[in-house]
């Protein structure tokens, strides 16, 4: 029990704190992602609040505790696990089916994971939804579907977010009904979920809505709660339905915290309209309990004597259980379920009699006389359905075999069948079929990995090809000859493609800036993009490393290029071109001064490009043609590429020359990156809320790029920052003006 000082403490304390205002999440490694048992990673959280509590002693059950005809265990067929998988792990969070082809879980799970700031990830690669893990380790009886990254509905204040499942997992578990109802003080609750990416299990002892059940636009509640129970429905136990959405709790008051489903259901349409269906029937007020509970000798008889007590098997305590809750309810559902699971249970029939006196619409009547049964005619067998069409081929690999086993995997394989289709150049037939045998069927009955190789193949596909200007023809020279390299030695090949325009294109979109990179023609005509040379025995570890940081196409590979007979030599490659001179219709334009202190350079004109550099006020570029608002220009280093019109200048502008040296810090010999000690964080944009990804230490020396009113953008000069202890060395980031002491020329 909370005192009455503690409990105001938390009512006044509400209104300052905003529960999603801090993060507490746990990670798992991203080769896990497919597998149903995950390997412990990394957790973040930070500050007062966080996303999962537990409250006093640890009352979270498994729900393998009750039998799968419980009540409880059919409303947990509805939950499942929700893995994402960014390129900084896997996060998992809980997630409940609401209707055909939609679940429910928390926006600080999908898409908030990329906003965690101790998560680090910038990325979402995929997500999947598990249903039916209820027992520790044990894959047997669950199911994995395909879940859109992309949310139908999501909104940041409510913490909520609609995903679109890829099949119908209701069909097989349900769905859970939802209640646009007020909670009341003191209803009792379930929260059922998966703590710490575990099986399923259940909140039910002391969980309860607390006194009061709400406040600041949010529901209070007793359950046990531990990270990963984000998106837990909140389910309370009287009308088995759905009245919060569990998403944090404070560590100072012992208390979680769970959005209103009513709320989430006056802003959701796709909500609205399931309730709607859910609850076309009206509900049916249930009476209270006015039976007496029976007392010894009331038939006359007096007292008898006690019996000595008996031993009691499991069942015997768990339908005590049931029916000392039922009590406690004095509703008619409560009695029904317990005579679901009791029926020849010592209170059995004081139960009945409740029923047939108090639940005059109770849906519950007595066996009825079973007639002779009648032989059933023979029937046909049904006809056996395959998870992809291919599946039916006699003659498969124990990877295809895999594949067709495996309900997630081969939702993929049919995503991937839609990206090939809808791709542009990217694979042919051929090189689709290299990939399946020399990348895909390595894996063998490997699940983590063949989802793994897909799901880089569908990135692959996916990422649209950046189509440069038309050429003159005086960008690239073809230099015919003999290529093939040694037999200790091979190029690692990215990709191939049918023309050097393509070649030349997927080179800047993939690798813009880099030196090393080479094109080649190959004798079937396909122009081969090589990113470096290697030493052979060592291009397995250098290729996977490239891989595993998205450096380079999934199905990339070494070869000596023994079929490679001319390379193209291009502006900007390997072995490149001299920058050719301006024509007469070119002219002279100058980066103007903008509040970020820099200019991205794109491989065309739109931001749909991604830039390859960034270049500085005051720098000249020579414009050689527009699109829009858009210039065509070369830089300095002869590179080209297109800017943003409006902000260049026909004069050259004055651009301060700014400069500071870190201050106000302690000393690096006090570094502590969990209390933010020794080091000022560099990030990606001039908030807190922006990615961390450097650090600066005191008495270091910067470059001043730009500034706002309370920040600064700055690069390392000198000092520790040049070899931080977190985040990478040379990049320009914002840090607070509070600890740089700046000055201009």
């Amino acid at each position: 029990m909370r005192n009455f000082v503690a409990l105001t403490a938390l009512i006044a304390g509400l209104a300052a704190v905003e529960p999603v205002s801090a993060q507490d999440i746990v990670g798992f490694d991203r080769s896990d992602f497919g597998n149903i048992v995950l390997n412990r990673k990394q957790s973040a959280s930070a500050g007062d609040i966080e996303f999962e509590l537990s409250v006093g002693d640890y009352n979270n059950e498994s729900i393998r505790n009750y039998s799968p005809a419980s009540i409880f265990a059919k409303i947990g067929h509805s939950v499942g696990r929700l893995d994402i998988l960014t390129d900084k792990g896997i996060f998992p969070c809980t997630a409940f089916i609401v209707d055909k082809k939609h679940i429910l879980t928390n926006y600080h799970c999908v898409p908030g994971i990329l906003d965690n700031e101790r998560a680090g990830a910038t990325r979402i690669d995929a997500v999947q939804f598990v249903a039916g893990y209820t027992q520790q380790g044990v894959e047997e009886g669950t199911k994995k579907y395909i879940v859109s990254p992309t949310p139908v509905e999501a909104h940041e204040d409510l913490d909520y977010a609609l995903l679109e499942v890829l099949g119908d997992p209701s069909a097989e578990y349900g769905m859970l009904k939802l209640a646009s109802s007020t909670p009341h003080d003191g209803d009792p609750y379930w929260v059922i979920g998966h703590p710490m990416g575990e099986a399923q299990r259940i909140s039910r002892e002391k969980c309860k809505a607390n006194n009061p059940a709400l406040s600041n636009n949010r529901l209070l509640h007793t359950c046990d709660t531990l990270p990963g129970n984000s998106g837990s429905p909140v389910i309370d136990a009287s009308l088995q339905m759905v009245v919060g959405l569990h998403h944090a709790g404070s560590k100072r008051d012992s208390v979680n915290f769970a959005i209103p489903m009513a709320d989430i259901i006056e802003r959701s349409e796709i909500l609205e309209a399931a309730l709607t269906t859910q609850n076309d029937a009206p509900p049916v007020d249930p009476k209270p309990d006015t039976t007496p509970d029976p007392k010894p000798g009331e038939d006359g008889a007096g007292t008898p004597p006690k019996p000595d007590p008996e031993p009691q098997d499991e069942s015997t305590v768990l339908c005590d259980a049931l029916y000392s809750e039922a009590k406690g309810y004095g509703v008619c559902f409560a009695y029904q379920a317990y005579l679901e699971q009791c029926q020849g249970h010592k209170f059995a029939p004081f139960a009945q009699s409740f029923i047939n006196h108090q639940c005059q619409t109770a849906d519950v009547k007595p066996d009825p006389v079973q007639p002779d049964p009648v032989q059933p005619k023979p029937v046909d067998p049904a006809p056996v359905t395959y998870l992809r069409p291919w599946c039916s081929a006699s003659h498969l690999n124990n990877t295809e075999r895999t594949i067709c086993g495996d309900a997630y995997l081969a939702g993929l394989d049919e995503r991937l069948t839609q990206a090939y289709n809808g791709q542009s150049g990217k694979s042919t037939a051929r090189q689709q079929a290299d990939w399946r045998v020399n990348t895909r069927d390595v894996c063998g009955t490997s699940t983590s990995c063949i989802s793994r190789v897909v799901l880089d193949r569908i990135t692959y596909l996916e990422t649209p090809v950046v189509t440069p200007p038309p050429s003159t023809g005086g960008d690239y020279r073809v230099v015919r000859g003999s290529y093939q390299l040694s037999s200790s030695q091979c190029y690692i090949v990215t990709a191939s493609r049918p023309s050097i325009a393509e070649a030349v294109s997927f080179a800047k979109q993939w690798f813009p800036g880099r030196s090393g990179v080479r094109i080649f023609q190959s004798t079937n005509g396909y122009y081969g993009i090589t990113l470096k040379t290697v030493r052979k025995s060592n291009s397995d570890w250098e290729i996977s490393q490239l891989k595993s940081q998205g450096a380079v196409p999934g199905d990339s590979y070494c070869s000596v290029g023994g079929r490679y007979i001319a390379e193209v030599l291009w502006q900007g490659g390997g072995a490149s071109l001299p920058p050719s001179n301006p024509s007469p219709s070119t002219y002279t334009m100058y980066v103007a001064n903008n509040k970020d202190g820099g200019l991205n350079v794109r491989p065309g004109p739109g931001t749909q490009y991604p830039y390859f550099t960034e270049i500085r006020p005051g720098t000249k570029l020579t414009v050689i043609g527009t699109s829009g608002k858009w210039s065509n220009v070369i830089l300095p280093s002869g590179q080209k590429g297109w800017v943003y019109t409006p902000l260049l200048s026909r004069s050259k502008p004055h651009v301060a020359q700014c400069w500071a040296k870190v201050r106000g810090l302690r000393s690096i010999s006090q570094y502590n990156p969990s209390t933010g000690a020794g080091f000022l964080a560099v990030r990606t944009k001039p908030s807190t809320k922006g990615r961390k990804i450097s650090e600066v230490y005191l008495g270091d020396r910067v470059e001043v790029i730009a500034q706002t009113n309370r920040w600064a953008r700055i690069k390392c000069v000198s000092g520790q920052c040049r070899s931080p202890f977190a985040g990478s060395a040379g990049v320009m980031g914002w840090s607070s003006k509070k600890y740089l002491s700046i000055s201009c020329n």
